[in-house]
């Protein structure tokens, strides 16, 4: 009966139930679709990072790691690979060499991490090739000898990309209704080439004016974008014997991941043409990559690779980007820690209603007791009355929660146009898909009955200290 007289007790007073119901719901739901969006952020930045970076398990010599020497190799990296390559749950392996070395052009020069590939493995490792932009070329696409495939970051450093606004540009803005209006000043700068991002802003300033420059230059610039192709690149780094060796590359491709940080300093070459420049054995290569069919079997296949080789570093993902690794293991903290900031600020709106409720009550109360009710059985009442009133909000906000995270899920939200370089120099995407686990949820109801069982204390106190012989007398 008394959970009967509780939920009644609830729906007295509808107005001010509905302003704390509303109250949960609107901080439930901002709450968890904001967790759920960190959520998201972190797990696309490990897949992200797994498929274009590091694979789930990487072998290097053990000194090598420390200071990147170009002697300090693995040995017999071809038969090393093909017994990885048998093991189950196994997907792909990849050997390559990792130089660091500079990158010129006639434009400029910069430090660069120098990947040299066999090329159909690493596409069984990586997903670099499936990130090659429209009119980015390929990722090494023929046999052509010294080719060489860079990150849309570094032909930007290199001064390798130019922007200009050609007819198929203007035939394409009819896809955008956005930029229709604009399309006459646009026409002034049909085949005009700008060698930098800068310069094409000024003009389109000088064209658009400031406000509308800024509203339509994401879009412009991305139509506008030009990559110099077929471009020679010179690689030059340090041999073993301590001379500078150096080559020619031309372009073949360009890639754009997520990570623009990522982009500007690797390049990949194949690795036969590397080898000739630096000496070093077919059979010796400065790191496998190996990637895995699922997340669960990394400790597994970890140690049996361990097994295989033990006098080299064998490394998880986890141990080569223990950054990432520290925020995907945080996230369930942060979802507890950031729910119960949440739930305490609602919980004193709800002590201040149950307070209310109970000091209205007062003569009710009263005859109660006085009729037998002990104290134990009024303590219930209330805070039932207010564990009702607290989930009831909280059902509402996570249902509505539960429903826009399946909706953007998949769709994801595009913050591109806001955010894309802040979001890209630390790796993650500009669009971000929400993602949450059921015993999310769990966590958050659990939360919420201890909220509301704490938020019952003090106005319980408060109806157990009435005297029923005075409180029937109280002429409410």
């Amino acid at each position: 009966m008394i959970w009967s007289v509780a939920w009644t007790n609830v729906w007295r007073n509808k107005i001010r139930s509905g302003v704390v119901i509303i109250a949960f719901t609107i901080g439930l739901f901002g709450g968890i679709f904001t967790v759920a969006l960190m959520v998201g952020m972190i797990r696309e930045r490990v897949k992200r990072a797994i498929r274009n970076e590091v694979s789930h398990i990487q072998i290097h010599h053990p000194k090598f790691r420390e200071d990147n020497e170009m002697t300090y190799t693995v040995e017999n990296a071809e038969n090393l690979s093909d017994s990885i390559r048998s093991l189950p749950h196994v997907a792909g392996v990849s050997s390559r060499l990792k130089i660091f070395g500079m990158a010129s052009t006639a434009g400029n020069a910069t430090g660069i991490m120098i990947n040299g590939i066999d090329v159909e493995k690493e596409k069984s490792v990586t997903d670099l090739y499936r990130f090659i932009p429209e009119g980015g070329g390929t990722f090494f696409g023929n046999d052509e000898p010294k080719s060489i495939v860079i990150g849309e970051k570094l032909a930007k450093t290199l001064k390798l990309v130019n922007y200009s606004i050609t007819k198929e540009n203007i035939e394409k803005l009819n896809k955008y209704d956005n930029l229709k209006k604009i399309m006459p000043e646009l026409e002034i700068l049909v085949d005009q080439n700008f060698r930098t991002e800068g310069d094409f802003d000024n003009k389109l300033i000088e064209l658009l004016g400031e406000r509308n420059a800024k509203k339509y230059s994401f879009d412009l610039k991305k139509l506008a974008l030009k990559y110099n192709l077929r471009k020679k690149v010179v690689l030059s780094f340090q041999v073993a014997d301590g001379s500078i060796a150096y080559d020619a590359f031309r372009i073949q491709g360009v890639y754009r991941t997520n990570n623009s940080g990522f982009d500007e300093i690797n390049v990949y070459v194949r690795k036969n043409d590397l080898f000739s420049l630096t000496g070093l054995p077919p059979d010796q290569v400065h790191e496998i990559a190996i990637l895995l069919d699922d997340f669960q079997n990394i400790t597994t296949v970890d140690n049996q690779v361990k097994s295989m080789a033990p006098a080299l570093l064998v490394e998880t993902w986890e141990e080569i980007m223990p950054d990432i690794s520290m925020y995907n293991k945080m996230m369930d903290f942060y979802l507890v820690m950031f729910m119960s900031i949440i739930l305490l600020a609602l919980g004193f709106g709800i002590v201040n209603t149950m307070l209310m409720a109970v000091l209205e009550r007062v003569k009710e109360i009263g005859m109660l007791m006085a009729i037998g009710m002990n104290k134990a059985r009024v303590f219930f009442m209330i805070m039932l009355e207010t564990i009702f009133l607290a989930l009831t909000g909280s059902v509402m906000g996570m249902l509505l929660s539960f429903g826009i995270i399946q909706m953007y899920s998949e769709k994801g939200i595009d913050l591109s146009r806001f955010y894309q370089q802040g979001l890209e120099a630390w790796g993650f995407e500009a669009r971000l898909y929400p993602a949450i686990g059921i015993d999310a949820f769990i966590q958050v109801t659990l939360l919420v009955i201890l909220t509301g069982i704490i938020a019952s204390i003090y106005p319980a106190r408060k109806a157990l200290k009435l005297n029923p012989a005075e409180a029937t007398r109280i002429d409410m």
